[in-house]
């Protein structure tokens, strides 16, 4: 037995899977194409897969990664093919590797970037790219941060570096990367913030889509 690992893309329909479904899908695929899974022992044998840092439901992303451990002594020929053949629409598996050496550890992610999209019906409101670039321009955008341990009062420019906003016909894209791991910051405090801080627009259409997971020190996960 070893572990593996597998980088895979969730995009389309697929990004409304939960993450429990998730689970059973990817055992289910991994069944259809005979990848050697690894099950438990004992009366409830299961087999074990592991997502690293889960995507909230209605989240796209393609730099997804999932732990699973098998029996045989290598990776099967042909995974990668054998398994986009059987995923769901929106699911596509881009890289499987064996993790030899126990791989980078998951606890080490502490950034992840995101593409936001925000939506227009007609054209995007005059003067709003320039106030959302002023607005994360400031030193301090304190939000209120919630958590399983409560709220509290966060200045999000902390917890974010490296944006860009670009704007085009109707919608306006911003690429940023954000907080992850025990300090995580979902990208969907930006969009919390243009509320507070700009109740002028109304933003009709907020997408989210991962790009990236990188270590402290910007290296990417792998």
């Amino acid at each position: 037995m070893f572990k593996a690992r597998m980088k895979f893309a969730k995009e389309g329909r697929a990004k409304y899977i939960s993450h429990l479904d998730l689970m059973h899908t990817m055992q289910r695929s991994m069944a259809r194409c005979q990848m050697p899974l690894w099950f438990t022992e004992g009366f409830n044998q299961h087999a074990y897969v592991s997502v690293a840092l889960p995507l909230s439901t209605g989240y796209s992303g393609e730099c997804e990664f999932l732990d699973f451990n098998i029996t045989s002594e290598a990776v099967p020929e042909n995974a990668l093919e054998a398994l986009n053949d059987v995923f769901p629409e929106g699911l596509r598996a881009i890289e499987i590797y064996p993790l030899e050496d126990g791989g980078m550890k998951v606890g080490a992610i502490a950034w992840s970037q995101y593409r936001i999209t925000w939506g227009f019906e007609e054209a995007v409101p005059a003067g709003f790219t320039d106030a959302v670039r002023a607005l994360f321009a400031r030193p301090a955008v304190e939000i209120v941060k919630r958590s399983k341990r409560g709220e509290k009062t966060v200045n999000m420019k902390e917890l974010m570096r490296g944006l860009t906003i670009t704007e085009e016909a109707d919608e306006v894209t911003a690429v940023v990367t954000t907080a992850a791991g025990n300090n995580n910051m979902s990208p969907e405090y930006l969009t919390r913030a243009i509320a507070q801080y700009l109740p002028q627009y109304e933003i009709p259409f907020s997408a989210y889509h991962r790009m990236n997971v990188f270590t402290a020190d910007g290296t990417p996960f792998r």
